[in-house]
């Protein structure tokens, strides 16, 4: 019986390995090798401790052999697995800036707000929504409120 788990056992190593370096993604199976490893696991548990310091010791040597295997094959290999980028300001991503310069600011609406669309304010095309009514391209609207991206414009009426 111990040969069966030493089996199971590798069987899930082995599952694992093809998830990692073969197979994009986490599916079946990533889930087969770790439902393997558990249950041999569990199964060593059940002969007695020397099953399990055994199937211990052997988890620590596959453990160590696929550190090993990651430093061998280095960061050209693993570029397909792993982003080394950094992905900051000075690379040219910006997750969005400071808008709070647009409170208050008066612009048009360029495309109809049906609450969101688009709107020219201070020189730029911005990402708006509306407080929910219905703004047609074309009209004159104010901004009321800026949280974060978020910018909040309502149409303005000119009084007659």
């Amino acid at each position: 019986m111990p040969a069966l788990i030493t089996l199971l056992f590798l069987t899930g190593i082995v599952l694992l390995a093809v998830e990692v370096l073969l197979i994009p993604g986490f599916g079946i199976a990533g889930v087969g090798g770790l439902a393997a490893l558990a249950a041999s696991l569990v199964w060593a548990a059940s002969y007695g401790t020397w099953v399990f310091a055994l199937f211990l010791g052997a988890l620590a040597v596959a453990g160590l052999l696929f550190y090993l295997l990651l430093r061998r094959l280095g960061p050209r290999e693993l570029r397909g697995l792993i982003l080394f980028d950094r992905l900051g300001g000075k690379e040219g991503y910006l997750a969005g800036g400071d808008l709070s310069y647009l409170a208050g600011a008066t612009g048009r609406a360029l495309t109809p707000l049906r609450p969101a669309g688009t709107a020219e304010l201070a020189g730029g095309r911005v990402a708006v929504v509306s407080q929910g009514e219905f703004i047609p391209a074309g009209a004159a609207v104010r901004v009321v409120q800026v949280q974060g991206q978020r910018v909040v414009v309502e149409e303005v009426r000119k009084i007659r």
